[in-house]
C-alpha cells in the first residue's frame, strides 16, 4: 500500500499529551493513529479545535494551516509521536521545496499560545511522555495512504474532459459510451504528444507534487 510524506513546520508532541488536551475539549483521543488526511480542515474536529484556539488568541491565518500530523506505517504499532503544524505540504512524488517563502517560515499570531496550552496538558501525562515534548522544528512525516491520503489535482484531472495538448491547439474528448481505454480524453493527449511532439512521458507520468 502506498503512503505519503508531509513536510511541515511546527512541533512535536506526545501522543498521550496531545490526546489529553484533545479528551479536556471533547474531541475524540486518536490512541496514536492518524487523522484522515481528506476531512481537513473542515470536517476534521482536531483541526477545527486547533482552528478555534488560534482564533480565540487573536490569530487571523487560514484554517487550511493548523493540523495534526502522526506517523504510520504499515506493519508497525500506532505512534507515540504526533505533530502540530502551522505550515505544511504532502509529498505524492517530488516537489519543488520553498522553505524560505514567508508563508512557510512565520509563525502565526495564536499558535505559541495554542502550543502552550497543549504542553500544559502534556506536562500531566504519568505515562508515554517524550522527552523534547513541544519542540519546535521543520520535519518530514512519512503516513499510510489508507488515512485517507487523496490523489493530487493533477491526478484527477487526467480523468476530465476535453484535455489540450499543451503544445499546440489539439483537443480531444472521450467518446460518448465507450469503455476503449486507448481513446480516453487524456491517452489520446498523451499519445499525440508522443507521435506529434516527441515526448516522452507516457500515459501516466509521475506529477511533480
Amino acid at each position: 500500500m502506498l503512503g505519503s510524506a508531509t513536510i511541515l513546520r511546527g512541533f512535536k508532541i506526545s501522543v498521550a499529551g496531545l490526546d489529553a488536551f484533545l479528551c479536556a475539549n471533547g474531541v475524540d483521543e486518536t490512541y496514536g493513529r492518524p487523522p484522515m488526511a481528506e476531512n481537513h480542515p473542515d470536517k476534521d474536529t482536531i483541526s477545527a479545535l486547533l482552528y478555534t484556539k488560534i482564533t480565540e488568541a487573536g490569530g487571523t491565518a487560514s484554517k487550511n494551516k493548523f493540523r495534526v500530523v502522526i506517523p504510520s506505517r504499515e506493519g508497525h504499532d500506532p505512534s507515540t509521536v504526533a505533530y502540530v503544524t502551522y505550515s505544511w505540504l504532502t509529498v505524492y512524488a517530488h516537489c519543488d521545496l520553498r522553505l524560505d517563502e514567508d508563508s512557510f517560515i512565520q509563525i502565526p499570531i495564536g499558535f505559541e499560545e495554542l502550543r502552550n496550552e497543549i504542553l500544559s496538558y502534556a506536562d500531566k501525562v504519568t505515562k508515554g511522555g517524550i522527552s523534547d515534548e513541544g519542540r519546535m522544528g521543520l520535519f518530514a512525516v512519512h503516513t499510510h495512504e489508507f488515512r485517507g491520503f487523496s490523489n493530487p489535482q493533477e491526478l484527477i484531472d487526467r480523468f476530465k474532459w476535453p484535455q489540450y495538448c499543451d503544445q499546440c491547439d489539439a483537443v480531444f474528448n472521450d467518446p460518448e459510451a465507450s469503455d476503449d481505454w486507448n481513446k480516453r480524453a487524456w491517452n489520446m493527449r498523451q499519445d499525440h504528444r508522443a507521435e506529434v511532439h516527441g515526448s516522452v512521458e507516457g500515459r501516466n507520468p509521475l506529477p511533480e507534487v
